[in-house]
């Protein structure tokens, strides 16, 4: 990006999914799907555990993300994930850069980790300052 100024890298967090999580943000988002939930079925189709709801993760990236870029002054504007693999309960990290862009807009490049440290969804997020909302 030409022109674009490096920001400090996201602080990484690490954190373990744990089945209750799945079924707390089952009954949150309304996903019952059992993918989620019925580990023999998953096992049957050749998986090895029941599989994180993608938007579960993105929740924890978007935590590493409004610590640097603080809701009281940037607001997400555009996201894009890619899921890479499928991600099970257990440890996981997250972590990302941070750009400014010509027009003053923040990007988050983004990367979640599973517990064997491959990446498994990457994200781009953009945020605007606020003041830039108010003037619109």
């Amino acid at each position: 990006m030409a022109g674009a100024s490096e920001l400090p890298e996201l602080p990484e967090l690490a954190f373990a999914i744990t089945r209750q999580d799945l079924v707390r943000y089952a009954g949150a988002a309304n996903d019952y799907l059992p993918q989620h939930w019925d580990q023999e079925q998953m096992r049957g189709e050749g998986f090895p555990d029941v599989v994180v709801h993608g938007w579960l993760g993105c929740a924890h990236l978007c935590r590493a993300a409004t610590a640097v870029l603080t809701p009281d002054r940037w607001t997400l504007a555009h996201y894009a994930v890619r899921y890479r693999r499928p991600v099970y309960p257990g440890e996981v990290r997250c972590g990302g850069t941070v750009t400014t862009r010509e027009d003053g807009a923040k990007q988050v490049d983004g990367w979640i980790e599973d517990a064997k440290g491959e990446i498994v969804t990457t994200a781009t997020l953009e945020f605007v300052a606020r003041t830039a909302l108010a003037q619109d």
